[in-house]
């Protein structure tokens, strides 16, 4: 890593620090905190946008560690576009992209041995440059617009919630340009995907339907979010994955066009950051296997820090 990346991590993790401290302590209202945002009028582009409804999509993850399953959810194409195969390259799948980690998770406590969040913030800011380096010789602006937040909400439903109120306090504080609407694209893999239509995450049944209506609605009535998922197995998913009643319930969003899936690679679908941490505290940190599944700038870092190493 070059000084200068050294340099811009170090100052990044110094506000990180900052930020995730008033998180955690109730400070943040709403409770999300931008940690990287490419330029200050982000989501927007840099150059005067041309709509006044912005694409968004919304990696959120535990990033521990980001792998290349990760970024391969973070550059694909968007199921919903309109101009994929038609050769017009005018309008962009995302008009801007955030990398979005959870400091309360519905499943996943801080374990012993397990990266802290500021670490895992400092591997997200790598991951950018991973993500703007795949499309490097790319002029579209939304292969830049990348940004980094932290939130303090453990459902997907709640982040929608959140994040939307965030994005109307940032449009009505962005005066040189019309207010603009976003619309939030969360990708995520199959097991999330089986997360957010369990009941036991809502209280009952009926609950869970009311609020996945809400949230994956069009607006005005609902938070017009839509959800994109990573296809375990090309033909048979989600039929095989996924019980009859949640199939049921899923199938609903999914003939109304706000649940899609997505193919990203038979090469790194299986990818996972557990095996990673496994990987690592089993055969230790030469070992060739868990590098492949990483970005080579993850894999230094990991090193560095002597991650999984001691894990419990």
């Amino acid at each position: 890593m070059s000084t200068a990346a050294e340099d811009e991590m170090a100052a990044t993790r110094a506000s990180a620090a900052a930020l995730l401290n008033r998180l955690q302590h109730g400070l943040s209202k709403p409770p999300v905190e931008l940690v990287h945002v490419p330029h200050n009028r982000w989501p927007l582009p840099k150059s005067p946008p041309t709509r006044r409804s912005l694409k968004l999509l919304v990696l959120d993850a535990s990033f521990n560690p980001p792998t290349l399953a990760h970024l391969a959810l973070a550059n694909s194409l968007s199921p919903f576009s309109n101009n994929i195969g038609a050769g017009d390259d005018s309008t962009p799948d995302y008009d801007a992209k955030l990398l979005l980690l959870s400091v309360r998770n519905a499943d996943k406590a801080l374990k012993p041995g397990d990266a802290t969040y500021l670490q895992r913030l400092d591997m997200v800011e790598i991951f950018t440059r991973d993500i703007m380096h795949q499309h490097a010789n790319s002029d579209a602006e939304e292969t830049s617009n990348v940004a980094i937040a932290i939130i303090d909400e453990p459902t997907f439903v709640g982040k929608s919630t959140i994040l939307q109120t965030f994005f109307k306090a940032r449009s009505a504080a962005t005066s040189e340009y019309p207010s603009y609407d976003t619309q939030l694209n969360f990708i995520l893999g199959y097991d999330t995907l089986e997360r957010l239509i369990q009941p036991r995450y809502y209280g009952s049944p009926e609950r869970m339907l009311a609020s996945l209506r809400k949230f994956l609605s069009p607006a005005p009535e609902g938070d017009n979010a839509r959800i994109i998922c990573a296809r375990r197995a090309s033909s048979s998913f989600p039929h095989s994955v996924l019980g009859s009643t949640d199939l049921a319930v899923a199938q609903e969003f999914i003939s109304s066009e706000r649940i899609a899936f997505i193919d990203i690679g038979e090469d790194v679908k299986g990818y996972s950051s557990s095996e990673v941490r496994n990987t690592i505290h089993r055969m230790g940190l030469d070992a060739k296997e868990w590098r492949m599944v990483v970005p080579s700038g993850i894999a230094e870092y990991i090193v560095r820090e002597r991650l999984y190493v001691d894990m419990a």
